[in-house]
């Protein structure tokens, strides 16, 4: 599974994650075909969000 990783303020990486694991009964599994990347996670990658910790796994599935 693909994934964007903010490595430290600045510096994203396209990376391959982990295949996800079968889903449980009350879930699904789904393929997402698209990302966005939202206001929170814009500050995080100019280095104005110090409670965060980096690297960390950016983007929301629509």
């Amino acid at each position: 599974m693909k994934q964007v990783v903010l490595e430290q303020p600045g510096r994203l990486v396209l990376a391959d994650g982990p295949p996800p694991g079968p889903p449980g009964p009350d879930e699904a599994l789904v393929r997402v075909r698209s990302v966005g990347v939202c206001g929170t996670d814009f500050h995080a990658f100019k280095g104005d969000q110090p409670f965060f910790t980096y690297p960390r796994i950016l983007g929301h599935e629509l």
